[in-house]
């Protein structure tokens, strides 16, 4: 009885999905290829045109021997949040095993790289800004 049920909701077609369209945009932003449409915004000092932004994938770094390094070192910043959630003695263990993965990412990334890294790493998660910092810094 109840695979004749299941069967008829499969074949059912999927809603279709749109964005809501915001104040002063003539069109909702489109999720495929991610569009961010042209925007009208009021301001006291008139009216500022946003132009229409297409939005790219980021573009992922070579994965090198020494970007492999820097990678795992940036998981490990990240892992080392884990033991921080331990009551009392956890802050310290985390902000130990952090130090100690930043120590070895000075080691292991060039100058450039490094102050690339921490600049994103204000923003983002270390994994995220690692993978920023090797397509961006040289």
């Amino acid at each position: 009885m109840l695979a004749p049920f299941f069967l008829r909701r499969l074949k059912m077609p999927l809603p279709k999905f749109q964005l809501p369209k915001l104040p002063g945009q003539k069109e909702p932003p489109k999720l495929w290829p991610p569009t961010l449409p042209s925007t009208r915004v009021p301001t006291p000092f008139g009216t500022v045109h946003l132009p229409e932004k297409k939005l790219e994938p980021p573009k992922l770094p070579s994965f090198d021997e020494k970007s492999r390094i820097a990678m795992k070192h940036a998981v490990g910043i990240d892992l080392s949040l884990i033991p921080a959630m331990i009551p009392w003695v956890g802050d310290v263990v985390a902000d130990v095993i952090e130090d100690l993965h930043f120590a070895e990412l000075r080691k292991a990334l060039t100058p450039k790289q490094y102050d690339e890294f921490i600049q994103q790493d204000k923003i983002a998660p270390a994994t995220i800004a690692m993978a920023r910092a090797l397509t961006k810094g040289g």
